[in-house]
Order: C-alpha cells, then sequence, then structure tokens
C-alpha cells in the first residue's frame, strides 16, 4: 500500500485522485536518471522554482539556458543559467546511489564556483552560450528574450553578469530525484555560510500514471528567509525602469541639464509609443524600432547604446545599414566602424549632455523615421 510520500493528489470535481510516484530510472525522459534530469532541465528551465528560491520577490528569478556541458577550469558543468538579473546559476545532476558520489558532487560544484570568474569572465560565458546556440540553430539574444521576457535589453544583461561574476554573485544547484538527509544538510550549511553565494538542492519528482502526461514538482533544499533577507541588502537589487521610476529618477539627478534631457527623450518616447523598460541597478530605457525590438538605450550617464544586430530593423541589413550611415553623418560613430565586426552593438561617440540643441533635435527626428 502505497503511504502518502508516495503519491500527490489532484482534486477534480469533488473526487480525490492519487498520483503515484514515477521513477525517472524507468526510462522517463531518458535512458538513466542523470540522462532524464539533464533532458528536463535543458528543455524547461522554469522547472527551477524561481519564487521557492526568493519568496518575497514579486519578480522572482526567471532561468534562461546558457549552455549544457559548459567548459569550466578542465572540466564541463552540466547547465549554465542566467536569471533576468544576470545571476549566473550552475546546476549539477547526480545520481545519489553511494556516499562517495553524495560526497564528491558538493566538492564538484564548490570547485565550479571558484573557477567561475577565471572561465567566464570577460565575455566568455557570453561567447560559449553563443556557440551553443548557433549549434541548436538559434540566436542567443532571441533566447534570451524568449526565455526571460522581451523586455531584456541583452547587453545590459550581461553586463550585470560580469558585475555578479565580478562580486562572487553567483547561484549553485545541485539537482536530484531524490534529496538524501546528508546532503541536505550539506547544502544547508553552505548556503548559510557564504556570502554572497548560494548553494541550493533541487529535487525533482515526478507522478502520473499516464505515460503521456506527467506532473513534475521541484522542491527547493537549503534556502531560508534570512538568507534571501541577507544577500538583498548586500547585493543591490536590480530594478525594473518603468516611466514613473525614471522621472522621480531624472528629477534628481544633480547634472539637471541631463536629467532633463532624459526626461524629454522618455516623453518623446512615450507620446510615439516606442518606449522599452529595462532592467538594471541604475535608471536606464530603450527605444523600440519598426519590428518591436530595441535599437537605441539611453543610460543614466547619459550615453546612447545602438543596437546593430540586424534583426532588430523591419527590414534587416539595408535598414540597419541606412540608419548608421544617418548616425554616421552626426560623428555620432566612427566613419570606418564596419557593422559586420560588432557582435551586438557600440556606445554612441557622444552622450546626450554633449549633444547641442539641434544635434538633439536632429538625432531624434533620424531616429522617429525608424520607428514609427
Amino acid at each position: 500500500m502505497k503511504t502518502q510520500s508516495d503519491e500527490i493528489f489532484l482534486l477534480d470535481d469533488k473526487q480525490l485522485n492519487p498520483l503515484p510516484a514515477r521513477s525517472m530510472r524507468t526510462g522517463l525522459f531518458g535512458k538513466t536518471l542523470e540522462d532524464a534530469l539533464q533532458t528536463i532541465l535543458q528543455k524547461y528551465p522554469q522547472v527551477i522554482p524561481g519564487k521557492q528560491i526568493d519568496t518575497v520577490n514579486e519578480d522572482p528569478p526567471r532561468f534562461a539556458l546558457l549552455r549544457r556541458e559548459m567548459p569550466i577550469g578542465g572540466w564541463s558543468l552540466d547547465h549554465l543559467y542566467t536569471d533576468q538579473n544576470g545571476v549566473l546559476t550552475l546546476v549539477e545532476t547526480k545520481l545519489f546511489q553511494n556516499p562517495e558520489s553524495r560526497r564528491e558532487v558538493i566538492g564538484q560544484i564548490i570547485e565550479y564556483a571558484s573557477n567561475a570568474i577565471d572561465s567566464w569572465a570577460s565575455g566568455r560565458a557570453r561567447q560559449y552560450a553563443t556557440e551553443f546556440w548557433s549549434q541548436q540553430g538559434k540566436e542567443l539574444d532571441e533566447v534570451l528574450q524568449e526565455q526571460l521576457g522581451p523586455e531584456i535589453i541583452t547587453d545590459d544583461l550581461w553586463n550585470n553578469v560580469e558585475t555578479n561574476l565580478k562580486n562572487g554573485r553567483i547561484r549553485l544547484i545541485i539537482a536530484t530525484d531524490e534529496m538524501r538527509p546528508e546532503i541536505r544538510r550539506m547544502i544547508e550549511y553552505l548556503n548559510r555560510e557564504m556570502q554572497n553565494a548560494e548553494v541550493l538542492g533541487l529535487e525533482l519528482k515526478c507522478y502520473g500514471e499516464d505515460e503521456k502526461a506527467t506532473v513534475l514538482v521541484p522542491h527547493l533544499v537549503g534556502q531560508t528567509q534570512d538568507n534571501i533577507d541577507r544577500r538583498r541588502t548586500t547585493s543591490g537589487d536590480i530594478t525594473s525602469w518603468n516611466p514613473n521610476k525614471l522621472r522621480e529618477a531624472y528629477q534628481d539627478f544633480s547634472d539637471q541639464a541631463l536629467g532633463q534631457k532624459l526626461l524629454k527623450v522618455l516623453d518623446w518616447a512615450l507620446s510615439n509609443k516606442i518606449f522599452q523598460e529595462a532592467r538594471a541597478k541604475n535608471p536606464i530605457f530603450a527605444i523600440r524600432g519598426k519590428n518591436k525590438l530595441r535599437i537605441v538605450s539611453f543610460s543614466t550617464s547619459g550615453n546612447m547604446y545602438f543596437c546593430i544586430n540586424e534583426k532588430h530593423y523591419l527590414d534587416g541589413k539595408k535598414q540597419r545599414d541606412q540608419l548608421l550611415n544617418e548616425i554616421k553623418s552626426m560623428r555620432l560613430l566612427d566613419q570606418d566602424l564596419d557593422p559586420q565586426e560588432i557582435l551586438s552593438g557600440r556606445n554612441l561617440n557622444l552622450s546626450l549632455s554633449e549633444l547641442k540643441q539641434d544635434e538633439f533635435d536632429k538625432l531624434l527626428n533620424i531616429l522617429k523615421n525608424y520607428c514609427v
């Protein structure tokens, strides 16, 4: 007879229907447990329960897979993800059939963490991820916006990745179908003692009798509210910069002239319905082109980031190059700049604060032709 721990229940029209546990070892999703777990985690990053990681956040972590079999320090990590705040999340899946393997996985994932900055900083994580998704026939930027949301500005996301790596802010997850007590204790201890990095366990169980429909139940191990609160106060929050928050920030600028210009661009973008919200620690927003994708973003320093990826333009390369030439004519980009040599985009040569009023007006008129 099954115990309550062996099943979950589906309440359907006042009828309580038990769904029995199913072992991944029977071949569900893969030939072995590790193969099954790795397949699920690759195809469905949302099974990593962000709301269990940060229980009080209105926008808890959401995950996008950067690469499977991610190179690091002479080894390879099973999966590397990023969340919408640019926190890299390392996931290692392991069978826990004997005490030796259970001990090894703790040391292994800590060793990965100690090599993360040397292996992935200075754009290397982005390069590895780009290569992986290119092999799958997809663009990395499209994957990130698909899995994290269309409001994600990928260049800002990668800047956050670099900052978090430098500060040792990463997340380590050990995934299994059954979390043993001794592993749970080690995870809880490490997560309590580590200042910036999180160490968590993910227990993923399967339920149901129908071969075509399976209930996946993720359960997180190692998190406490004290840990959540402590890390939030030390790391600084990533903010979604909606128009109201931007106005408040710009009105408080010590450089009032820059603040006024940013407010004018914001009002212009809103009136033309081309405003795109962005996420970062400091105020930032973007404007969308006719393809509904970002073409220029404006940072708190007044820097303007011009997107060179041709897929962001309605007519592709032709329209991108036309806008590029008009911006070059204003001396905002170098004349010899070759868009084929640039991965994503480039900061314009002058900031908003350096533009004269007639140059400022001309820039907005040029951009309007490609946005509205």
